[in-house]
Formats: structure tokens, sequence, C-alpha cells
């Protein structure tokens, strides 16, 4: 009995204060849902192989990357490790796995492209990782050729449904070649796998000469005491006598960092930035703060309404701990009916948040035993303590006691610092966004070369000459079209060992381009000096161009680089006929994370083009799909059989970097959340103001006041609450995106502007919010309102 006039009271109340109440649940609600999808999407990565008893004796086998000077490549050849178990007892097992270069694949005669990801993989694999079979067998899959393992997802979008045991899947690689291999066993999916994969087979031993090696060490092994011996018998490694192994546990290669930008990517292992997980983190607690500040400024304003009801309950007989329980409840319940409506929220939003952070998250890990614990430990604490102190506090108050604490300037005062807590959280955030979006909006000016431009081709397969003719002849959509011998985005490196000034000796990458003389068309190449590259071809037997990198570092200082032989200042060139005709502008090619290394172009002749085999294409972008359809028809008709493929050049560059791509994402998201709650507080507030002012408005209306006085005295306290937030929060989140902005070997210049923007959009919010209900009130008839009052 008690219970149901407990409940019907709080609904009374709830209804009574519908705004009030309304814009509470939405914006904890807003809150939880951010915080609770980042603090799972946190214990998630963390616990990758988190049920794997072995977790802690996995390695991963690394070594010097050769090209790239301090960083490490997670390769070993195919030998390597297996001469590791046999030579050291320390080494209890070891796993080598190879990501095979799938184009497509084809299932009853029809052709499916949908990215799959394929490995090859040792018979160990099941030693490390427990993998369950829906069906079939994953033994007969690592111990025989021609049999393939297929995860749940991929068996349902090859085959739809059904049976798939004994069927076959045909898979074109990117180097030509085409395999058919039986289905043998469809894998169920695996919670937290440090390893993602559609397709696997065993490895060929006559095409996989080397992969991502794991070593499974012994229990009490000191792994870098185990590198060190391993070292010290001279195992072969990439570059003999020169780099070295380390043994990394797996947190190494699954949580990237910003001073290891140029960290080895591993598409089949999850990765995860560890800058862009706390950065996202920290937002989600912003975002949980302005929520938490919306609740007690909506508790405060009805915080009379409630007194008055408690000493008219006590009137009525209402014993204390009957008040006690009612307002308990009261609290609580809006804090669980809150988390309630985050669910549904992340339940909704989820596929929209695994496709901005890159997680792999399901409704289904929210309710595990690594997740649940902590969001119920979260919400029992978001609900339990503030409802406790609430129904302790209130039941006690007496309304001088109210007075006396909740009203007047005191009052004014707290509601002041938690609104500016709130501006300055949005400040913060808007900020970082707009910082993040102008270094995206630099990165994508550097990407804008390559726009609407495609590569055709591959090192092993037929020149392409004949097939450039062709579609002189027959496609009318082309922009420019360049022949080429290397690829632009994976051109051929060299490294260089060079001297700088203080005599020490550093290495660098040399880039190396051959192609016609259309190329710096072709890519909105900018030539610094030099004739016209036609020209160039005419009056030298091999002219090259070489970029401002190479100037920097290869070429003394004052010395006229024009004119002399290349290997003036690249001794190992191997062409000794190549003389400098010209310097082009730095571009970029890979991320903007590292400095553009030395480039040289050659210009090539017709004659020694015919065995070019690559094409870049810049295409009419009004045209781009019809192009594209007829390009692949001259394809198939001088290549029948072979699959028509191309590389989207602005694609792959943007997916190189694409952590400032992903943070930028996030920032937004959250940015815009932060104003959603803030307008909704303010909404809240200011609703609640300007009806306990209506006896004062009336009056000064009747002394003349005009509508705009009313509003600016409104809109006031709110401008004075966005500067001060804005004088705390700017230099505190410039400090963090000064050091985030750090890791970028070249950055976007920062306007003025960009600092003043937050500040305008906070003032344009309130200032719509407070003058929509100013303008309201401004309405109401002085002698109505002092009649009601």
């Amino acid at each position: 009995m008690i219970l149901n006039v407990t409940l019907k009271m709080i609904l009374r109340s709830w209804w009574r204060n519908k705004v009030f109440f309304l814009v509470s649940v939405a914006s904890l609600a807003l809150g939880l849902a951010c915080t609770n999808l980042l603090m799972t999407y946190f214990v998630h990565e963390h616990g990758l192989e988190g049920r794997n008893p072995d977790r802690d004796r996995i390695f991963f086998l690394q070594q010097d990357d050769p090209m790239t000077e301090g960083k490490r490549v997670a390769f070993a050849a195919a030998e390597i490790p297996w001469q590791l178990k046999n030579s050291y007892a320390e080494v209890e097992d070891v796993l080598c796995l190879g990501k095979l270069d799938l184009l497509y694949c084809k299932v009853n005669e029809q052709k499916v492209e949908s990215g799959f990801m394929m490995l090859s993989a040792d018979t160990t694999l099941t030693r490390f990782f427990d993998y369950r079979t829906a069906e079939g067998s994953l033994e007969q899959v690592l111990r025989q050729p021609g049999k393939m393992a297929l995860s749940a997802t991929c068996a349902r979008n090859l085959f739809g449904g059904g049976q798939v045991i004994g069927k076959q899947v045909e898979v074109h690689m990117r180097f030509g070649e085409t395999r058919t291999y039986e289905v043998a066993a469809v894998l169920k999916e695996r919670e937290q796998s440090l390893l993602h994969f559609d397709m696997l087979i065993a490895h060929d031993p006559d095409f996989f000469w080397g992969g991502v090696p794991l070593l499974k060490l012994s229990e009490g092994t000191d792994a870098a005491r185990l590198a060190d011996k391993i070292n010290a018998d001279m195992v072969p490694t990439l570059m003999p006598d020169q780099t070295k192994y380390y043994l990394d546990p797996l947190d190494a290669i699954c949580f990237t960092t910003p001073d290891d930008a140029s960290q080895q990517v591993l598409e089949f292992i999850s990765q995860t930035p560890v800058q862009t997980l706390y950065i996202s983190l920290l937002a989600a607690i912003l975002i949980l703060i302005i929520a938490c500040c919306n609740y007690t400024n909506m508790s405060l304003s009805r915080l009379l309404q409630q007194l008055r009801m408690i000493h008219v309950e006590k009137l009525m007989g209402g014993t204390l701990q009957h008040i006690r329980m009612q307002l308990f409840g009261d609290a609580f319940l809006t804090v669980i009916l809150a988390f309630g409506v985050s669910l549904l929220l992340i339940n909704d939003c989820l596929a929209v948040f695994n496709d901005l952070v890159g997680a792999q998250l399901t409704m289904s890990f929210f309710f595990s035993s690594q997740a649940l614990p902590w969001l119920l430990v979260f919400v029992l604490l978001m609900s339990v303590i503030p409802a406790w102190y609430i129904s302790r506090k209130l039941s006690r108050l007496s309304f001088s006691e109210y007075r006396t604490l909740y009203s007047g300037r005191r009052k004014q005062r707290f509601v002041a610092v938690l609104v500016t807590v709130q501006f300055a959280i949005s400040i913060g955030l808007l900020l970082g966004t707009l910082v993040a979006r102008k270094q995206m909006s630099f990165t994508e000016q550097q990407a804008s070369r390559y726009k609407d431009c495609i590569e055709i081709g591959d090192a092993f397969g037929a020149p392409l000459a004949p097939f450039k003719s062709e579609l002189e002849k027959q496609v009318r959509g082309i922009e420019s079209m360049t022949l080429s011998k290397a690829s632009i985005l994976n051109a051929w490196i060299r490294q260089l060992t060079i001297q700088v000034p203080g005599g020490e000796e550093v290495r660098t990458n040399l880039l190396t381009l051959e192609g016609d003389t259309t190329l710096l068309h072709t890519l909105r190449i900018e030539q610094l000096n030099g004739d016209r590259p036609n020209r160039l071809l005419e009056q030298k037997i091999r002219p090259v161009l070489v970029n401002e990198s190479f100037i920097r570092l290869l070429v003394p200082v004052g010395t006229e680089v024009i004119g002399h032989s290349l290997r003036e200042f690249d001794p190992e060139a191997s062409d000794s006929l190549a003389v400098v005709a010209g310097v082009v502008r730095d571009f970029a090619v890979n991320s903007l994370e590292e400095s553009v290394t030395p480039l040289v172009i050659s210009l090539l002749s017709t004659t020694d083009l015919q065995k070019g085999f690559y094409l870049q294409v810049r295409l009419q972008p009004e045209n781009r799909a019809e192009s594209l359809q007829q390009i692949e028809a001259v394809w198939s008709e001088l290549h029948p059989g072979q699959p028509f493929q191309y590389t989207d050049m602005h694609q792959d560059f943007m997916k190189r970097n694409g952590k400032v791509l992903s943070l930028s994402r996030i920032l937004t998201f959250y940015a815009l959340i932060g104003l959603l709650l803030t307008g909704f507080g303010l909404f809240g507030i200011s609703w609640y103001a300007t009806r306990q002012r209506v006896r004062e408005i009336s009056i000064r209306k009747v002394h003349g006041a005009t509508r705009g006085q009313i509003i600016w005295l409104l809109n006031k306290p709110f401008c004075l609450y966005a500067v001060i937030a804005y004088i705390v929060a700017i230099p505190v989140t410039w400090w963090f995106m000064q050091r985030w902005l750090e890791q970028f070997a070249y950055r976007a210049s920062l306007p003025a502007g960009i600092f003043i923007y937050p500040l305008l959009i906070i003032w344009g919010v309130s200032a719509l919010i407070v003058c929509f209900q100013g303008w309201m009130l401004s309405r109401v008839k002085p002698v109505e309102a002092m009649k009601n009052e």
C-alpha cells in the first residue's frame, strides 16, 4: 500500500513538472548513452583475448624495419619461427600468419566482391586461439590443401544460408592467380578476437615465404632476455648485422601510439589508436558532466515545489520514512529510467558508433560479464548516491533553511557555476572539433591532386601501352592519362644514408617514379623550375625531376642542381645518364604524419615505356561513372578472362590518413551532443527563471520597459557565463590539441577566427533559447500576470 501511494506521488510530481522531467531524463539518457558506449568500448578493446588463458604468454616476433629507422615490423621468413622453436626451450609453440591479396571470388559462377579478408595459417592456430566451428572441422582445413574455413558472416554473404560444407569457392588473387577451395568448416563468431578474417586456409609451402609470427613462451620466460639471446645467436633478419629481433606483447601491436605514427598496420589484427581511445573516453565523460549539471539545475529549480509538497504531507500525517522513500524513489527512478532510455539509444546508434571508431561492439557485449558489472556499478552510483543525499537533506529542510541555503544570491551563484561548467565543456569540444576539422581539411587539400584519379595495372601484369592507345581512341571522359613503370602511392623505395650538419649519419628513403611527360599534369604536380617536361625529353637523353626534399637533404647548400648528373647527389643511382633537369614542389604520397621523402621523377620516352605496367588516369568528374564503364569494356576486349581492377588514388590516400578523419568525426559527434545537452539545460533553466520573474518583468513593463530591454535582461547573465567559460576552456583545450597536432609532420595553419567561433556559437545557442523564452513572457499582459501572481 505504502509503495503504491509513493509511486503515485512520484508519478504525479513528474506529471506536474513535465518540462523539467523530460529535460532531465533526455539529458541523462544522452549522457549515459555516450559514457556507456565509450566505457564499454574501452573495456572491449583492453580485453582483447581476455578469455584466452595463454594471452600473457603470446608475443609478436618483430624486427627493425629496414626502410624506416626506429620502426618495427611484425614479419619473419617462413622458416625462422620454427628455427626458434627448435633452438630455444623457452619457445613452447609458434604460429605464422599470412594475408592473401584477394581481388574477388566466384560462387556458382557468380562474381562476389565484398572486400573479404583471406588469411593463411599454420596447423598450430588452434593451440593459440580457441576457434569453435558451427559446421565442419577446422583441423581438416589446416592440415589439408584445397580446404577453406569461412566465418559465419562470410558464409551467409556467399551462400545465403543452409548447408555450405562441401561447396566450392573460386578465389582470384591480385597477380592473376586463380584457385578453387572446398568449404570444410564454418567458424562461430569469436568475441574480442585478436584476429579478424573472413576466409582461412593452410599455408601453401610453394607460395608462403614469410608472414606475421607469434610465439607462445613457456611460463615465467623473460621475453626481453630471450630476444637478447636470439640476437646474440645472429638469427637471420631482413638486414643481417644491421637489424635485430624484438618480442613484444599483444598490446604493443593492438594499441598504436602517437609517438609511433608509422607503426605497421596489420589489417587482420585488431589495432586501436590509443590517443583516439582516450580522447573519446574524455569526451564522453565531459558529456556526462554536462548531463549531470542539467540534472542538478533541474532539481534545484523544482526544489521549492518539493518542499511545499513535503510539508503538506507532514501536515497530512506523512512519516519521515515515507517522505524519504518518496524523495529517494523520485531521484532513483529518474536515473534508472534514463539508463533504460540510454540502452535504447545505444541499440539504435551502435552501427553508427562502430563505423565512427572502427569498433566491433555488439549489444550482447553490454550484457556480458566483462561490461555489465561496470555498467551496473556506474549506474547504481549515479542513482543511489544522489537519491540518498536528496532524501536525507530535503526531508529535514524547512522553508527558512531553504531561503538561507537555496534561494537568493547563493542559489544564483551555484546555478552560475553549473551553467559555466556546461559552457566551458561545450566550448572546449567545439574548439577541439574545429581544430581537428581544420587538419582534416588540410589533409583533403593535400589529397585533392588524387581526386578523380585511378591507377590501373600491377608489376606482374601485361604492358599497358596498347590499352592506353585504345583508351585514347574510345573513351571521351578522360582528362589526362599517364603510362608509367611504377605505382604512384606504392612507389619503389630505396634507402639512403646521408650526413646531416654535425656529421651524424641518418637514413632516409628515396622514392622513384618513372612515367611519360604527362605525369605532372595528371597528378597536378607543381614544377618550380626547369623547362616543360615534353621539351626536356627533346633536349636531354635521361631528364629527371627532383623534389624540394631531395634538394634540402641531398644537395649541398648553394649548389646549382639543374644540369648536373643525378649521380653527383645520389651515388647509387642506377642510370649514369640521368641529368637533373627541374625541381617540383613536395607532395605527399603517404600519411601527413610522415615527412615527405626525397623523390626522383624519371621522364621516359614512348619507346622506354613499351613495358609500362601502370596507367594513371584522371577522369572528368561529371562523366566518371560512364567513363569507368567504357574503360572496363575496353579492358575486357583486350584482356578477355582477366578481371578489370583499379585503385581509387584519392580513397587510398585518405585511408592512410585515417587517424585525423576518425578523431574529427568523433569530436564532431560529441560536440553536437554537447551543444544539444547544453541547449536542453538552458531551456529548462530559462523556462524556470523567466516564470520566477513574471512579477518583476510585469512591473518593469508597467514602468515602460521595452520588449528588447526585457530580453536583454534575461540574456545578460548567460552572456557573462559564456565569456567566463571561454576564458577557462580555450587555454586547456588548446594545450590538448597542440599535443595532438605534434604527431603530424604537416599541420594546418589555424586562423584567429577558429578561436572566436566557439564563443559565438555558444552565445548564439543561448541567445536563441533565452530570447524565445523572454519573447513568450513579454507577451503576457501585466494585469493578468499580477492577478495570477
